[in-house]
This record gives structure tokens, sequence and C-alpha cells, in this order.
């Protein structure tokens, strides 16, 4: 597997960490480091391990069910880091019923021996469609 593959495969793993909304399988996705930095949609920069692990535990205690359809991923490796920019399509059931979003996300991987681990999720909404996109409902 190449880098650039073992980088999307992270990649991958966070996303299905998300809809399994089990905290345990999100911590063994990011690094275990004071550095890690999380901003979700919304929330202001989250830096530390306790912190960003929180932000996990209270975003999946709100929520019953989340569905990605991640489209466009672009990557790029430079030696130990690689950087996934994609486009997340959310569907996710709460507490106050269903809703979509669509959020331009950036996440920043660190290998650590042979694994690739997070180390950042930058998470931002999109607020219009694409010209040639109906908005989502």
């Amino acid at each position: 597997m190449t880098d650039r593959e073992a980088v999307l495969e992270a990649n991958r793993e966070f996303y299905r960490a998300f809809e399994s909304l089990e905290l345990g399988r999100m911590e063994r996705v990011w690094m275990r480091e004071q550095k890690i930095v999380c901003v979700h949609p919304g929330w202001r920069r989250l830096v530390g391990w306790g912190p960003v692990m929180t932000s996990w535990q209270r975003i999946f205690a709100g929520a019953f069910e989340m569905t990605f359809d991640i489209r466009d991923p672009s990557v790029t490796v430079s030696g130990d880091l690689g950087v996934v920019i994609v486009e997340e399509n959310l569907t996710q059931r709460g507490y106050d019923g269903m809703m979509r979003s669509q959020v331009l996300a950036t996440n920043v991987f660190e290998r650590v021996g042979g694994d690739w681990l997070m180390i950042l999720h930058h998470g931002s909404p999109v607020m219009a469609p694409a010209d040639d996109e109906p908005p989502l409902q």
C-alpha cells in the first residue's frame, strides 16, 4: 500500500469511527498527544486529548445515527504528514429529528511507526450549494 492509499484508509477509518458513535473507536483514530487540534463547525478550537475527546463524547451523546457521503478527496503526503481535504455530506438523526448538512473538512494525519493517526480535524460549514447543485433539505 502506498503512503497515499494508507492516508486515505486512515481517513476512511475516521469516518467509520464517526458513524459508529463509539468513543473508543474514535480514540483509536487520534494521536494521544497534547498537540492534537479539532475544530468542529461552529465551535471554537479544541486543543489536547481531553478537550478533543470530550467533544466527541458530547457529539455522540446527542446523535442516534450519522451517515457520511464523502466526496472529492484531495490527498497530499509529505514525509510523515498526510493531509486529506474532503466534502462531507452528513445526514444525522438526533433528538431534534433528521438533519442534513455539508461541511468542508481538512484532516491531517501523522505517521507513527506504521500507523497514520489524526492530529487535526477542521470542519467548515458550507452555507450555500455550488451553482450546479440543489440545496440540501
